[in-house]
């Protein structure tokens, strides 16, 4: 046998070996046995109970190959930017706000974040609870807490917030449907998010996100103000001219430049700024070039419900074409 099939040899069977791996039943993997321990003594989980839940997970190659894929990270800011604010979303954001007003402008006096700002994430995220996903979440978590090293720590306590979650709730864990990422319901909340930040806004008892839309508003509302720290009554971004070469840019959400430092950089704002505001540059790829914004410490905050510069100025920009809606 040459080398080059010696070789094949060996690489055919490195390939035969992960898929055999993937086959294994997760119960019969170490990592899985000791995740099982851990919850036993950390939660007083019996070990039944969760390999009653665990076992009847599977393997989803498909979850592992989108998790490669994500928009975010490959679209250009113009594509991105039609594809999330549609004419077609629009008109799905005005029948919801038609439905549910009240329920966000009472989010907006309780949580200081804009109705149309509330509505424009659910909407971005799930089109209203239309596309909430339909892989199950304790599928989409073992793959990605087992089978997927790259992220497969924030995803184990993601599993973890899971499982605490659904006996705190009384929710059914092998029944629950989300995104590949294991986000549920209409505001796409990780099961971290879901616990900490989700409330029962309609007073009925339970903190229902996944169907209940009422509940979804105020948690949304909540997040942003708890998490996200929400500056009411302050802007997200303003756009922003270039006047010059363009700027190599710091990656970043959190403000951090000074007026007099931005426009060094040849950036200028279309709007003033105020005095002493820090500032965050973003810069937005377009199929010819570049476009400009500033954004504050609510850019940040948005960014603390997803880390993508795309996202945020998503939710921004919708949130501008539906705030019509709440004054009609």
């Amino acid at each position: 046998m040459n080398k080059r099939s010696i070789f094949l040899s060996f690489s055919l069977l490195l390939i035969w070996s992960i898929a055999e791996a993937d086959q294994t039943p997760y119960l019969k993997r170490e990592e899985v046995k000791d995740f099982i321990i851990k919850m036993e003594k950390e939660h007083k989980f019996s070990s039944s109970e969760l390999e009653n839940i665990l076992g009847t997970a599977v393997h989803q190659e498909r979850v592992i190959r989108i998790m490669n894929k994500q928009p975010e990270g490959t679209m250009t800011w113009s594509r991105y930017r039609n594809i999330m604010v549609s004419e077609d979303r629009i008109n799905q954001a005005k029948e919801f706000i038609e439905s549910y007003k009240d329920q966000l402008l009472k989010a907006q006096d309780i949580y200081g974040v804009p109705a149309e700002v509330i509505a424009s994430i659910i909407g971005i995220e799930t089109r209203y609870g239309r596309v909430t996903g339909g892989t199950r979440v304790v599928d989409a978590l073992m793959t990605l807490s087992f089978d997927y090293p790259r992220r497969s720590k924030f995803f184990k306590i993601q599993l973890e917030e899971f499982l605490l979650l659904s006996r705190e709730e009384g929710l059914n864990p092998n029944k629950i449907k989300g995104s590949i990422a294991g986000a549920m319901g209409y505001g796409q909340f990780m099961p971290d998010s879901y616990r900490n930040y989700a409330v029962d806004f309609d007073n009925d008892g339970i903190r229902d996100i996944v169907n209940n839309p009422i509940d979804a508003i105020g948690s949304v509302a909540n997040f942003l103000s708890q998490k996200g720290k929400w500056s009411p009554n302050e802007p997200i971004v303003f756009k922003a001219k270039l006047r010059g070469d363009d700027p190599q840019i710091k990656s970043a959400f959190k403000p951090y430049m000074s007026k007099k430092e931005l426009e060094s950089l040849k950036i200028y704002s279309e709007e003033s700024l105020p005095m002493g505001q820090l500032v965050v540059p973003v810069k937005l790829p377009l199929e010819d070039g570049w476009e400009y914004r500033v954004g504050f410490d609510n850019y940040y905050s948005l960014s603390r419900y997803n880390r993508s510069k795309l996202y945020v100025m998503a939710v921004s920009d919708f949130s501008d074409e539906i705030s019509k809606f709440f004054k009609e």
